[in-house]
């Protein structure tokens, strides 16, 4: 998908739009809207790029999803020129199809690919950071959150939302901005 065709991007959401339809984790949505993991001054790092179009692929099921993609919709709001589109993953497997993940060909959201105004991928990122990756195995410990059983799997939702909302958010962003600024070499 490269250059990104005008028809797929115009199939995307606004993030308002796409709000406005999820049906699950709506109120850790709106929390991570209100507290979003960039800086001001980091605000100012992206301003030294060019205008990007941002497309989003997610699913509001997804943990790493509802912690991470307010925060990219607020920046393109903040950012003169920038656009964000949200796709949903399972909606939309030809827009998925380019980003699937490593040799298994994993389908990993979120997935935040940055274009140019023309429709260039500059670079793109998915699934979550290395630091939240790390914990997730050690709660794990070895198993698939299937494999944990009610209580268990209880126990684990609450560690990593806590865990997300204190370190994961702003640890992931770092991780993606430190990628946007290697590639625009900033």
């Amino acid at each position: 998908m490269n250059p990104l065709p005008e028809e797929i991007w115009n199939r995307g959401l606004s993030y308002a739009d796409y709000r406005a339809g999820i049906t699950r984790s709506q109120d850790t949505f709106d929390e991570a809207w209100a507290h979003p993991a960039h800086r001001p001054e980091e605000l100012e790092v992206l301003r030294q790029l060019p205008p990007l179009r941002v497309l989003a692929i997610g699913e509001d099921w997804c943990p790493d999803v509802y912690h991470t993609l307010p925060t990219w919709a607020r920046i393109a709001g903040e950012l003169p020129g920038w656009e964000l589109r949200v796709f949903a993953r399972d909606k939309n497997p030809d827009v998925m199809e380019p980003f699937r993940w490593k040799a298994d060909r994993a389908m990993r959201i979120p997935v935040y690919a940055f274009f140019d105004q023309a429709g260039w991928l500059q670079t793109w990122w998915s699934g979550r950071g290395g630091a939240a990756e790390r914990r997730l195995q050690e709660l794990l410990a070895g198993r698939t959150y299937a494999q944990l059983d009610p209580e268990e799997q209880k126990r684990f939702g609450k560690a990593f939302g806590d865990e997300y909302r204190t370190e994961f958010r702003r640890r992931n962003f770092e991780e993606i901005l430190e990628q946007l600024r290697a590639f625009f070499h900033l």
